[in-house]
């Protein structure tokens, strides 16, 4: 059973991820979103570093419709994006590290844009303004999710912050901040 922070970070996801805003999540979605984010740091679907996003939200898209599509529409609506993420992702760590870490990953990683394993506020940024952030919520988000105040986030702390974010239901974990206020 989802807790009420739980309900509120999918539908704050829901909203980055349904790009077109009519209601439903759609492989047009997804790859637009993708599009948006390899774009964001000079990337394209096809450069090594695009496709390497482009791969994992096609393989987070599969386990998605596989999971959440309950009407087989090839869409995914925000009652089975809510009960299905329960069910086969934030229940599931299994479910999870296989099909979203992954993904995770290769978004942070095509974001660290020197190589270093961290990402900087400027990075940080583009990455948020990519998912549609206000940019007042990233400043919060990048403070929250700096808990060390070395100006910058690594790679490995913003995995581990989207796992929280999606899974955890501590009201204090700094995951819950990787989008902003919930």
């Amino acid at each position: 059973m989802l807790t009420i922070l739980q309900e509120r970070k999918l539908d704050q996801a829901f909203g980055h991820l349904d790009v077109d805003r009519d209601g439903a999540i759609e492989w047009e979605d997804w790859i637009a979103l993708a599009t948006r984010i390899t774009s964001a740091f000079g990337q394209s679907p096809t450069t090594p570093r695009g496709a390497e996003v482009v791969s994992a939200f096609e393989q987070l898209w599969q386990a998605l419709l596989a999971n959440l599509d309950l009407d087989g529409d090839r869409r995914i609506d925000p009652v089975e994006w809510r009960e299905g993420m329960a069910g086969a992702f934030i229940d599931s760590p299994d479910g999870y590290l296989a099909n979203f870490r992954p993904a995770a990953r290769a978004v942070f990683h095509l974001a660290d844009t020197d190589g270093d394993g961290t990402l900087r506020p400027a990075e940080f940024h583009a990455l948020q303004r990519a998912f549609g952030t206000a940019d007042a919520a990233i400043d919060a988000a990048f403070q929250r999710l700096d808990s060390d105040g070395s100006g910058e986030l690594t790679v490995d702390e913003l995995v581990v912050a989207a796992e929280e974010y999606y899974r955890g239901a501590d009201p204090d974990a700094p995951g819950n901040w990787l989008w902003g206020p919930v």
